[in-house]
Formats: structure tokens, C-alpha cells, sequence
């Protein structure tokens, strides 16, 4: 058997050349020295390379003979692999053979199936028995199931396209059950889920589908960039209260609604962003549920008595949502002017005294100074109004009606709204999303919360 290797050896000494096609188990050495000349020897043995007195150092005769020696054996395993798969694969047809007699055969493949002539394959290529036939790879997972998969967040599942499993995540977490007012929502977060660019005409474009953990997202890790941000919402709200300063009241609750919709939306990363979130929620709660109050409130005839002290009670209830410094100079100076009309002096003064405190402009407080005065002249209030100032409350987000600390009462799981027991189960007037009294797990909005 002919071995065929060649290795050139560089050592300090000298340079050595095995060459094979000889005797198994001998090396053959063509060695040049430092002296000059070359010479070659048959070796059989280390010691046969040093009675042929080749002359070099016992850390250089040590590698060369390892190397060549290396050599060698992997030839022969090389050799004696291949040999061994020709013997197994002969042993394995004679055992076949062995197997079919003996109970329990083996697996009961039979590959001899009469095809009908019309499913018969032409040759294709060159290539018979069908071996030209394409068939194609399995499908594999589209980036928005992925999405999907690995997140439970709406937003998520918004941008992947996946509406149902959004709503029905919404519901699960928010109680939601009117999804009209998401549609443009929806619409608008799906669109900025994916880029598009164009491709060889006449041909559809070609979409991307960009990941926010982009870094470490992989194939199977994905999950799908947020265009909207809680900054974006935080600059949106200033939208929200200029349109309430202009006494634009109907805009001012379209623009805070969008907000608050739009914040079960969004993705964030931090406790800090998560409680900052929260915050903005409740101030959208806070101004949608007054303004509205509001625009209820000039809707409502004061024929009578009981109309104008029904709507002196709204503007006593709008001084006690949380709204921004200038806003509620607004309602105190309205509730101030309603209440002194009504002669009822004593809640007139303070509302007074709560408009000062506020540091209004030079002019605003002079004459509320002069109210104030004139109502300590008088301090009896001439009707009983159901509102009592120094009794915490929560104004009901459907009658109006002040819900005092401690009694009975419903929220809704969405914006926290609060109502009496008799509106549970209806739709929260606030958010139009949610219903009221629903068990809901609450906002979600970061993979944090799910820890």
C-alpha cells in the first residue's frame, strides 16, 4: 500500500523532508545541515538516525522525529478508517439478512409504491427519478409573531398587527371593552412598526421590521421598536392645556383622552418612567373629568332655584380637581362670583381665600380682596348646597355628585375614575374604554411590571 504524504520540518539545525510511498513503519529523511550538503536516510528506529551519524541536537533530532512520526500515524488512520467503513458496511447487510427471520423484523418500511402513470415525474435537468423536483423549505417565523410571542405588552402587539390579542390583553389588564376610540390609535402604532422601501419595479416593496432590543434580538429574541414615547405624550399635553386656558373646553378633552388612551401604549423601561406614566394619567383623569363637569355644568338651565344651585354645587366640585396652578384660578374666580350671587358667604369667602393663597396677578387679587371682605361682613351661607369643603370627596365620573371618603364606591380600572355603586358595570364616561367595577391587573406598559 502506497502512503502519499509530504511534510517539510524546520528545525535549528537543519531542514527536513519526509516523503512517503515507502515501507510502512520506515521514514525516509532528507536532511540538509548547517554545514552544508543533503542526505538521505531510511530510518527505521531513532537510533538508526543516530548510527548513520547525522549529527544535529538532541532537542532537534526529539521534534523532527516526533513530527514525521505524526505523520505517519495519521496516514495510517486515515487508511484504517476507511477500511473500517467498508468492513461495517458489508457486516451490516449480512446482519439484515440475519434479522429477517427472527421475530419482530425491524421497522415495516417498504420503499416499492406503485405511483399512479400520472403523478409519474418527468426527468428534469438531466436528473432522474424526480431528484429535479423543488420542494420548498418549511415557512419560518414572521418577526411579528415573534413580536407576539415574547412580549406581553399591548404595544406590542399593536405594532406585530395583531389587534385581537391586543384587545384582548387590554381587557385582561384594563377592563377594556369599547375599542371604538382605539381604532385610529391601533391604525397609527402599526403603521410605525415596520419600514418600507422599494424594490425592482413591478415588484411589491420590501418591508423591515426594526427591533428596539436590536442588539441581542436574534431570531427568536425580537422585539419591535416604540415610535411612541412618553416624552412625545409629555409634549402633547401642553396642547391639552392651552386649549384650557383658551376656554376651548370640547378640544382641550379630545387632546387629554388621546393621551391617556395613548399611554396604554407605549413602552418603558424604568420604575421611574413607569411612576412618571401613572402621573400623567391621573392628570388627564383629572382635567377630562373636570372640563367635562364643565361643559355639563353651561348646558344646564337655572329656572329655578334648585337648577342654580345644582350648578352652584358642579363649580364647587371643579375648585377640587387637581389641575395646574392657572386653571384653577379660573374655577375658584367662577365658583367665588356663582356663590357670593347665591348669598351664600361663608363658602363664597372661602373660595376667596384659596384664590389668594394661589398668588393670582395684582388686579384679580385686589378684587378678590374686596369679595373677600364683604362676605366676612355676612359670613352665613343662605342655602344648604350638598358640598361640604373640609370632608375629602371624589366627584363621581357619571352624576357629578361628590363621594365622600369611606363610602361605598367603584373605579374604573383603566383611569381610577370614581363612581357610585349604582354605575357599576356601565361605561366610564372618562375614557369611553373601560367599564366601570371590572377586575382589571392594571396598566401595563413595561416588561418590569411582569417580574
Amino acid at each position: 500500500m502506497a502512503i502519499h504524504t509530504a511534510a517539510t520540518v524546520h528545525v535549528r539545525t537543519c531542514t527536513c523532508f519526509y516523503s512517503g510511498g515507502c515501507d510502512i513503519g520506515a521514514i525516509h529523511v532528507y536532511a540538509r545541515f548547517s554545514s552544508g550538503g543533503w542526505r538521505f536516510q531510511k530510518v527505521w528506529k531513532p537510533t538508526d538516525l543516530k548510527s548513520n551519524a547525522i549529527s544535529i541536537s538532541a532537542t532537534d533530532f526529539e521534534l523532527m522525529w516526533f513530527i514525521c512520526t505524526l505523520l505517519i500515524r495519521c496516514t495510517l488512520l486515515c487508511v484504517h478508517t476507511q477500511a473500517g467503513a467498508i468492513i461495517a458496511e458489508g457486516k451490516e447487510g449480512g446482519d439484515g439478512e440475519t434479522m429477517e427471520g427472527e421475530e419482530g423484523g425491524g421497522w415495516d418500511v417498504d420503499d416499492d409504491i406503485e405511483l399512479p402513470p400520472d403523478l409519474e415525474i418527468e426527468d428534469q435537468g438531466g436528473m432522474a427519478g424526480g431528484e429535479g423536483y423543488f420542494v420548498p423549505p418549511a415557512k419560518g417565523t414572521s418577526p411579528a409573531t415573534t413580536w407576539t410571542n415574547n412580549s406581553q405588552l399591548p404595544a406590542d402587539h399593536v405594532l406585530a398587527g395583531s389587534f385581537d390579542t391586543a384587545m384582548r390583553l387590554l381587557q385582561d389588564q384594563l377592563g377594556a371593552v369599547n375599542f371604538e376610540p382605539y381604532k385610529s390609535l391601533f391604525m397609527c402604532s402599526f403603521s410605525q412598526g415596520r419600514v418600507t422601501s422599494l424594490g425592482i419595479p413591478l415588484l411589491p416593496p420590501l418591508y423591515g421590521h426594526p427591533a428596539r432590543n436590536w442588539k441581542d434580538a436574534g431570531v427568536r429574541n425580537g422585539l419591535p421598536a416604540v415610535a411612541l414615547t412618553l416624552a412625545i405624550l409629555v409634549q402633547r399635553l401642553q396642547g391639552g392645556y392651552q386649549a384650557t386656558t383658551m376656554g376651548k373646553f370640547q378640544d382641550a378633552v379630545v387632546k387629554f383622552r388621546n393621551i391617556l388612551l395613548s399611554l396604554t401604549l407605549i413602552v418603558v423601561d424604568t420604575k421611574s418612567e413607569i411612576a412618571e406614566a401613572n402621573q400623567l394619567l391621573s392628570i388627564c383623569r383629572e382635567y377630562i373629568l373636570g372640563l367635562s363637569m364643565e361643559i355639563y355644568r353651561k348646558e344646564q338651565p337655572k329656572d329655578t332655584m334648585e337648577q342654580t344651585k345644582r350648578v352652584c354645587e358642579m363649580a364647587a366640585y371643579f375648585t377640587h380637581c387637581d389641575l395646574q396652578p392657572v386653571h384653577l384660578i379660573l374655577t375658584l374666580r367662577t365658583a367665588l362670583n356663582l356663590f357670593y350671587k347665591l348669598k351664600n358667604y361663608k363658602t363664597a369667602a372661602s373660595f376667596a381665600r384659596r384664590l389668594l393663597e394661589l398668588g393670582p396677578k395684582a388686579e384679580i387679587a385686589s378684587q378678590t380682596r374686596k369679595v373677600l371682605q364683604a362676605c366676612d361682613k355676612n359670613a352665613v351661607d343662605t342655602h344648604k348646597l350638598q358640598y361640604d369643603e373640609h370632608n375629602p370627596f371624589s366627584v363621581c365620573g357619571a352624576s357629578y355628585k361628590p363621594v365622600y371618603r369611606g363610602k361605598a364606591q367603584e373605579t374604573c380600572p383603566l383611569c381610577k375614575t370614581v363612581y357610585l355603586p349604582e354605575f357599576k358595570g356601565t361605561l366610564c364616561k372618562v375614557c369611553e374604554v373601560a367599564e366601570v367595577g371590572r377586575d382589571a391587573i392594571g396598566l401595563r406598559i413595561s416588561a418590569l411590571q411582569f417580574r
